[in-house]
């Protein structure tokens, strides 16, 4: 079969090429993927700055349809739609495997970087990290549902957001939109921040999507006062940074409220400076998230099958696998938003 593998460590060394159909075993099920999307960690996978266990197919945003179920899987059955949850393979033992963090766990191997992932035209995992679809959810939304749980992670699981709360997003890219969406499901108050690039494509799309209720320039002059403004005077109670810049970082904790919370959501790839002493003038509380959880999954699904969130106009493209660079290209460029790759089209089902 057709698939997108880093073929060593370091720079490069990513290539569209054959390899062998996975071989389902007995506690597996074969998934034929439908879609998967590009996410930034790839892009820091293809320029060596993400670990990886390199000979390994990439690629961990996705959906699709099992093909082959193992002898012992019981509860799922061949043409079922299905996501699975990123962190497959871990030791079981530990303290945080026992807590339910598997993220957490020293000998985790994630789908697309530990193991073999979804830029193929199928892909093996345990049946026991399958999630069945909603009827109603369609396989594109649904290649988002990795994103969207991660952000669910951090919204719901790692913050305490209120209904009537003030949230703060900072950034406008696909991760910002979607937490923008899950802080409004959760009651928030959601303004937005980004640059002028943002105000054609960006902005636009997060008043369409219904998250946000103030967009507001970060680069222009008086941008802390309007929002201080927006928030009767105290900043928001939450800032969400999306956007992985240390001047966003910067942004977010100096907009907060007293005893507010920052949450860092997205990867910076490098180190950032934080003002620990206007952290610790205002109180704040700083958190983070690695991933997602099984409970963000199932959370991240519930509001996709009952409409709280709406993800699939953040879909820009479904581009054919081997036009992979293309993809990378658009992503690292922040064209649209979310560009997912698909296998030959005879695994395209709708």
């Amino acid at each position: 079969m057709k698939a997108l593998v880093k073929t060593k460590k370091g720079p490069g060394f990513v290539e569209y090429m054959d390899v062998p159909e996975p071989v389902t075993g007995d506690d597996d099920v074969k998934v034929r993927v439908y879609a998967c999307g590009i996410c930034g960690s790839d892009i820091h996978i293809l320029h060596g700055v993400y670990p990886t266990n390199a000979p390994i197919v990439l690629g961990h945003e996705f959906s699709g349809t099992i093909a082959e179920a193992g002898r012992n899987v019981k509860d799922l059955a061949i043409g079922d739609r299905v996501v699975v949850q990123t962190a497959v393979d871990t030791c079981e033992q530990c303290e945080w495997c026992r807590q339910g963090l598997r993220m957490l766990c020293p000998e985790r191997r994630s789908v697309g970087s530990g193991r073999d992932g979804a830029f193929a035209e199928y892909v093996v995992v345990p049946a026991r990290h399958v999630f069945r679809l909603p009827e109603n959810v369609s396989l594109t939304a649904a290649a988002l549902c990795e994103p969207l749980a991660c952000v669910t992670r951090i919204v719901c699981e790692r913050t305490q957001l209120h209904a009537g709360d003030y949230a703060l997003v900072s950034g406008a890219g696909v991760m910002g939109q979607l937490a923008a969406l899950v802080a409004h499901a959760n009651g928030a108050y959601v303004i937005m921040t980004g640059l002028e690039a943002d105000e054609a494509e960006r902005f636009p799309m997060a008043r369409r999507l219904g998250g946000v209720a103030q967009t507001v320039r970060a680069d222009q002059e008086g941008a802390l006062e309007k929002i201080a403004a927006l928030t009767g005077g105290l900043g928001p109670h939450v800032a969400y940074e999306c956007a992985g810049a240390a001047s966003s970082a910067d942004f977010c904790l100096r907009a907060l409220r007293k005893t507010g919370t920052y949450a860092q959501l997205a990867i910076p790839g490098k180190p950032i400076p934080i003002d620990m002493d206007l952290a610790l003038y205002k109180e704040i509380v700083l958190t983070n998230s690695y991933a997602s959880e099984r409970s963000s999954w199932l959370q991240a699904l519930r509001m996709l099958e009952h409409g709280l969130v709406n993800v699939e106009p953040l879909v820009s493209a479904i581009l054919p696998l081997d036009q992979w660079e293309e993809g990378y290209r658009r992503t690292s460029a922040k064209e649209g938003f979310k560009i997912l790759l698909s296998p030959p089209p005879e695994n395209r089902e709708g």
